[in-house]
């Protein structure tokens, strides 16, 4: 019990840290960790819906509302209708597309200074961590749902 505490309030205090040192880092880019992961989830994905977007990467509704509505001031997004009317599809401009492969750069120099002096053999224990927490978690909502 007494080693959860910390390890909680360090994974806290590490992906503030992330978030915060990520931002920094591309300020002369304009672009942010939440921009980032819209362009890099739909880069990968292709055009999708807002719900995709919200349920894939775990984003509240009106935070990414917030977040696609300044893409879009920023010529980064646009959103086209889909097949369902109802629900418009989020696609990459040709600004963002251009833009992708300079970003990604400046985004893996990043993360390989993050990385620095952790063994492959640690990265590949924290990323086990993590995924089991994610599937608890998971499991739990599920598990909430029900009742």
């Amino acid at each position: 019990m007494r080693k959860k505490q910390p390890f909680f309030f360090l994974l806290n205090q590490t992906t503030r840290q992330f978030s915060k040192s990520f931002n920094e880092h591309l300020v002369p880019t304009g672009l942010y960790l939440a921009q980032w992961s819209v362009i890099h989830y739909i880069h990968m994905h292709g055009p999708c819906t807002q719900r995709t977007i919200c349920s894939n990467l775990n984003i509240e509704p009106p935070t990414l509302t917030r977040t696609l509505c300044r893409m879009e001031t920023l010529n980064l997004i646009v959103r086209k209708e889909g097949t369902d009317k109802r629900e418009k599809m989020i696609h990459l401009t040709d600004k963002a597309l251009s833009q992708f492969d300079r970003w990604k750069e400046k985004i893996i120099t990043f993360e390989n200074d993050v990385m620095k002096d952790i063994p492959d053999e640690d990265l590949d224990i924290a990323l086990q961590v993590f995924q089991k927490m994610m599937n608890n978690m998971k499991a739990s909502e599920v598990t909430k749902q029900g009742e």
